[in-house]
């Protein structure tokens, strides 16, 4: 059974550790090394401020990622989705199940109107992370920051609260 629950600064060590030699892709993904307690800090000042929201993926009692909603529109009727899973977790779909729980409180405490995700174009599992979650690819092979190219995917939902 996979859980979300907000992250906390107790959570630096156990991603200090899993970050270790990890490529660093923004401040959406938590920092590797030594960098983890300034990422979570980082993402608790965020949190308090409403900028963003980051909770960690646990799997049977064992933290296994995150995932995080933030870049918020003005409206605040829309924010970016993102995801990591631990190298020792991956593949195991926790990062599938955790983005589904996500969007979720997206749609249900936030009442987002719709979500987006960009992606690296190589990056194939986490492009099937968003596609198991009915994500759309909307735009190709834009060059974002220092990342590579990579394809926008959304996913947006009706005012009843159905997805589309």
């Amino acid at each position: 059974m996979r859980t979300l629950r907000p992250l906390e600064l107790d959570d630096a060590g156990w991603l200090a550790r899993a970050g270790a030699g990890e490529p660093e892709f923004g401040d959406a993904i938590p920092l590797p090394g030594a960098e983890a307690e300034g990422w979570v800090r980082e993402q608790l000042r965020r949190r308090e401020a409403g900028e963003a929201f980051v909770f960690v993926v646990v799997a049977a009692g064992v933290p296994v990622g995150t995932t995080r909603l933030g870049c918020f529109t003005p409206d605040r009727r829309a924010a970016q989705v993102s995801y990591w899973t631990a190298p020792f977790a991956r593949g195991r779909g926790h990062a599938t199940a955790a983005a589904g729980s996500t969007l979720a409180f997206a749609r249900d405490a936030l009442a987002l109107a719709y979500v987006h995700s960009y992606v690296a174009r190589s990056n194939v599992a986490s492009r099937l992370v968003l596609e198991r979650n009915a994500f759309v690819r909307t735009a190709v092979g834009r060059r974002r920051g220092r990342l590579e190219l990579v394809d926008r995917y959304d996913r947006r939902w009706t005012e009843g609260g159905a997805w589309r």
